[in-house]
């Protein structure tokens, strides 16, 4: 698989409970293929457009050694369990490249994130072992 690009996804871990905002561990990974595709539509109010991406993660990506485990287990796990993997799930936030300035809370998080997981699959059987990401 060529690869073109690297990616930080933020996995949301849960609410804030002092703040009320969602709060997100981040991971950067080296080595990923990112496609941006743009979509335009008229309507009565003008012309709309959206980005949508499509992310391949090869499974050997660098991750700096945190190991990816599905949605529902990392759910289970303790903030600091939590620390040592990483997932992907619907609603998890995406950004190009190495992003390092990070906050937990949503409110920073909004300003710095490329996109948002709409869809994913975990195609890891066969001849290019990967993830895939659909997002907006």
């Amino acid at each position: 698989m060529i690869t073109n690009a690297d990616l930080t996804i933020y996995n949301k871990r849960g609410i804030d409970k002092e703040t009320a905002r969602p709060i997100y561990f981040r991971t950067q990974i080296k080595g990923v293929n990112f496609y941006t595709k743009q979509e335009t539509q008229t309507t009565e109010k003008g012309l709309v457009s959206a980005d949508l991406y499509k992310i391949r993660i090869p499974e050997d990506a660098d991750t700096k050694e945190k190991q990816y485990i599905d949605a529902d287990v990392y759910a289970k796990l303790t903030d600091e369990e939590a620390e040592k993997y990483w997932t992907i799930n619907n609603g998890d936030l995406f950004g190009r490249g190495l992003l390092e300035d990070f906050e937990k809370e949503s409110e920073f998080l909004k300003r710095q994130y490329t996109g948002k997981v709409l869809s994913f699959s975990d195609n890891r059987r066969g001849g290019l072992p990967h993830w895939r990401i659909g997002g907006a």
